[in-house]
């Protein structure tokens, strides 16, 4: 065999990949309750390929996890199903549903989560789900989604598990020009501290946050250390950072706060 050729070809991976079968989890909950989802699952097929996009959404964190949801599920395969659970209505009026846009099928709860991953796939279609008797009031992801996930990968189809329902969407919103500044709305907050923006675009020039000046950069290392910086990040969302340090700790900022992004020649 030559050795310059791979065992695997386009082809052969191409294959494995249409006859893999995967689900992804999102949620709020870590690995233990998480644990208990896979269970449900794997009581009805072992055929399955578990993905977890993230267990350790800040707690009740809406935002946060729409936004993970939406960057990560862009990079799986079609027929690809993900469960997202960040769920402070759990057990209300709120409704469970499954979702499919671009290929993909999202389940979980109505309170805009999976839109915006959704939307940014294709078209949304939406169901909702019915909810047990005897389902657990705080534990819809074992109870709900987990069995909706199983039947689906099983070969049933969202018709066969829902009737067609309208969903609630959740807006990331839009940057907001004024004279002095642009106002933009904080998504998310990674674990380095970075904090990231609903801006696509950077300026050409640094901004101010606060009094500190942001050094506009292709990447963290560009900046000195320590130094407050804003780049594009690998998610296409502008971001504030601090090469070696926390932007959120520094600017005391999180997850929903608005904050003014000033232009350098206001400020100066």
């Amino acid at each position: 065999m030559d050795i310059g050729t791979p065992v695997f070809g386009p082809e052969l991976l191409a294959g494995m990949v249409s006859m893999s079968r995967v689900i992804t989890f999102l949620t709020d909950f870590g690995s233990f309750y998480l644990s208990q989802m896979k269970g449900v699952i794997l009581q009805r097929t072992t055929d399955v390929v578990f993905v977890e996009i993230s267990t350790d959404i800040p707690p009740q964190d809406v935002r946060s996890g729409a936004f993970a949801l939406m960057v990560a599920s862009r990079y799986f395969p079609q027929g690809t199903i993900h469960i997202a659970v960040v769920d402070p209505g759990v057990g209300t009026e709120r409704a469970a549903i499954c979702v499919e846009s671009g290929g993909h099928i999202f389940l979980g709860p109505d309170n805009g989560l999976l839109m915006p991953a959704a939307r940014s796939l294709g078209s949304p279609v939406a169901w909702i789900l019915d909810v047990p008797e005897n389902a657990s009031p705080t534990f819809h992801g074992r109870d709900i989604f987990a069995p909706a996930a199983a039947e689906l990968i099983c070969g049933a189809s969202p018709e066969d598990i829902g009737t067609p329902f309208e969903p609630e969407d959740l807006d990331l919103g839009s940057p907001r020009v004024f004279a002095n500044g642009i106002e933009v709305d904080v998504i998310y907050v990674d674990n380095f501290g970075n904090v990231v923006l609903n801006m696509s675009e950077l300026p050409e020039r640094d901004l101010m946050l606060m009094g500190r000046r942001l050094r506009r950069v292709r990447t963290y290392g560009e900046a000195g250390w320590n130094e407050s910086l804003i780049t594009l990040g690998s998610h296409g969302f502008a971001e504030i950072a601090v090469n070696g340090g926390s932007a959120a700790e520094l600017f005391g900022i999180s997850t929903g706060d608005k904050i003014l992004l000033e232009d350098v020649s206001c400020s100066e």
